[in-house]
């Protein structure tokens, strides 16, 4: 498949064991400058602030709720990478006072030059795709942390509707969460891509008039949202993943590490002032 770009539609990164007595002034200051409110919550991390500044935003989160009392505690963020170089002098208090700066997870966007209506997706690991309003989803929306996670829609709609911009051609997003078991440090971001293929396929629907017509019936069923996958059966579903591979298919992981480096340079080089790319011991 042709022309995918990859990117980073939302990251979140910890900040680890920063000390209480410069969380409280700092989140003030925060509350002060961007007229935000600090909120306390009894699961997660217990202190929040989220501030916003046109179109930036910047959610700040403090403290396990289920950790020991201590003085320090681990910060979390959580933005756009775009928003990074807008709160930077914000994030490089952070920097100074943080142990470690380490990724946690992040939205990884394929954007694909072709129309939703052609695309026919499937999980390979048991998700049950589905589609609400037009988008198609891999698990219940309030999954949408964990890794895998997925949501695939028509972005071409969504930029005319939200921002009012008009592109040439068509334009679907295939958006994963990519939250690795370990936490990476953030200067050797780059070392570590995503791989999705053993999540999904993605294809091309094309020549679908040579598809058998019960093999169509449900192919048509599950890209229009008339069926889920879970009602699909499983046998119908091997035979189905078998006939799709034949048509031009995204190849998840080799796009990823193509364009892996060029999707996190912003956040590495801000917040950790480097890109590593030495092997680590």
């Amino acid at each position: 498949m042709e022309g995918v770009k990859v990117s980073i539609d939302r990251i979140v990164i910890d900040f680890t064991n920063v000390y209480w007595s410069f969380f409280i002034p700092f989140r003030q200051r925060l509350c002060d400058y961007f007229n935000a409110s600090l909120y306390v919550l009894d699961k997660g991390f217990k202190y929040h602030v989220h501030v916003t500044d046109g179109e930036h935003y910047l959610h700040v989160s403090y403290q396990l709720a289920y950790a020991k009392k201590s003085l320090k505690h681990t910060l979390r963020i959580e933005c756009h990478p775009d928003s990074l170089i807008h709160f930077k002098s914000w994030l490089m208090q952070l920097k100074r006072v943080s142990h470690a700066i380490l990724f946690v997870r992040c939205d990884v966007a394929f954007d694909i030059p072709l129309p939703l209506s052609e695309l026919f997706t499937l999980s390979l690991t048991g998700r049950n795709m589905h589609c609400e309003k037009g988008t198609r989803y891999s698990n219940e929306r309030h999954q949408r942390q964990v890794a895998g996670y997925c949501r695939v829609y028509d972005k071409k709609l969504e930029l005319a509707e939200k921002q009012g911009k008009k592109i040439e051609g068509e334009l679907t997003r295939f958006e994963i969460v990519y939250a690795p078991k370990k936490k990476i440090p953030l200067d050797v971001l780059v070392q570590y891509p995503p791989q999705f293929n053993k999540y999904y396929l993605c294809t091309h629907l094309t020549s679908p008039e040579l598809l058998k017509p019960k093999m169509l019936l449900r192919v048509n069923a599950l890209m229009s949202g008339e069926l889920e996958q879970r009602q699909v059966t499983g046998y119908y579903r091997r035979q189905i993943e078998v006939e799709m591979r034949k048509r031009p298919t995204l190849d998840f992981d080799n796009v990823a590490v193509e364009q892996w480096e060029e999707a996190v340079t912003t956040p590495c080089a801000i917040l950790s002032g480097v890109v590593s790319k030495v092997p680590v011991a």
